[in-house]
């Protein structure tokens, strides 16, 4: 039975930031570890910092389900913590041995450098220990079992396995954007990549339909899961009524004036609450509205910047992404299609043309 009683947690790209920097990302990180585990009910005792990692104190198995949530982190391990003297890191490294069966490997990792003996010293030593003590061979090219051990101002972690986080940067670190969520796909996976920058979304939702609102507020708290300890509040705002008015008279410009629409609204949103930007799930000649020629028209004037993480992306890409965070089976369990789509959307739009749209139609403000 495996049995710890730490978490050792890794992070990658808040290590190249500057002393000042990384300790305020650090402590975000901390404080969305902490958050996380109480919101998901995981027990434990404390989160400390230590050189370039967190420790969490916990023997509770969720840890490794519920660990993945906290964005910014690029892995972790389940660990046996013990003191840095030799005996008791090779007591430790038979305990993980028994984890495992067949061959073996250590890998020694000295995060800080107070042991006397280097990394690969370190680990011939183990290793002769650990095969005497269990008759198992050594294979360090291609083992059945590999032993991790990271030695940390006084302390050291052994584990067998490393999991991996999403990486990025803690939720929280690079502020507020504003992300479109409709209820389907694409729009999900944009605002959870804003969230694996660092970023605080809130999602605003242009309701065509009470079952399509339903659908986002489902989204919406699958993302809540990746963001605990920072305020996601969802702003809805009736939609279906504009389109209404304008579908007639619009036919085949009908989805440039409903995106151009929302961006307007979201960018006067946007100022009000102080997001920087605002995020959409446009990939590049997916649907009519996302030809480089009707971003263009849509995007123009606006004063926040439109974020597009998913601009250069595959839909398969987009696809595996949602199953993997959650969103996926929500989004296509909405049915409905827009009923507004005309049989013959512009895909080639320009500005001056748009604009003569709009008037005619009374819709001058967009």
């Amino acid at each position: 039975m495996r049995e710890f009683n730490a978490l050792i947690i890794r992070y990658s790209e808040i290590g190249l930031k500057s002393p000042s920097i990384r300790s305020n990302m650090e402590r975000t990180l901390q404080r969305n570890l902490e958050e996380t585990y109480r919101n998901e009910g995981v027990n434990f005792l404390k989160i400390i910092r230590r050189a370039a990692r967190l420790i969490a104190y916990t023997k509770d198995p969720k840890v490794r389900e519920v660990t993945k949530l906290v964005l910014g982190i690029s892995s972790y391990s389940p660990s046996l913590e013990t003191d840095a003297d030799l005996d008791s890191i090779v007591n430790a490294a038979k305990l993980v041995a028994a984890w495992g069966e067949g061959s073996f490997a250590i890998r020694v990792q000295r995060v800080t450098k107070e042991f006397p003996m280097t990394s690969p010293d370190l680990a011939k030593e183990i290793g002769a220990r650990v095969k005497e003590s269990t008759g198992r061979s050594v294979n360090l090219d291609n083992p059945d079992q590999e032993i991790y051990i990271e030695l940390i101002r006084g302390y050291a972690y052994v584990s067998d396995e490393r999991i991996r986080g999403y990486g990025g940067l803690p939720v929280g670190t690079q502020g507020k954007v504003l992300a479109l969520i409709s209820g389907g796909i694409d729009s999900p996976v944009a605002a959870w990549l804003l969230m694996r920058r660092g970023a605080q979304v809130i999602p605003l939702h242009f309701r065509k339909s009470p079952a399509e609102e339903e659908t986002f507020m489902k989204i919406v708290n699958v993302l809540r899961r990746y963001s605990y300890g920072i305020n996601m509040e969802p702003i809805i705002l009736e939609h279906g009524e504009f389109l209404s008015e304008i579908s007639r008279g619009a036919r085949e410009w009908t989805c440039l004036l409903c995106k151009r629409r929302m961006l307007v609204t979201a960018d006067k949103i946007a100022k009000e609450i102080g997001a920087h930007g605002i995020v959409t799930g446009d990939s590049l000649g997916q649907v009519a509205s996302q030809t480089l020629a009707n971003l263009e028209v849509e995007s123009r004037c606006l004063e926040r910047p439109v974020l597009r993480p998913l601009i250069g992306m595959d839909k398969e890409d987009i696809i595996k992404i949602a199953k993997e965070i959650g969103t996926y089976d929500i989004s296509i369990s909405y049915k409905e299609g827009c009923p507004f789509v005309p049989k013959r959307p512009k895909t080639l739009a320009n500005w001056k043309n748009f604009v003569k749209i709009a008037e005619k139609l009374g819709q001058e403000e967009i």
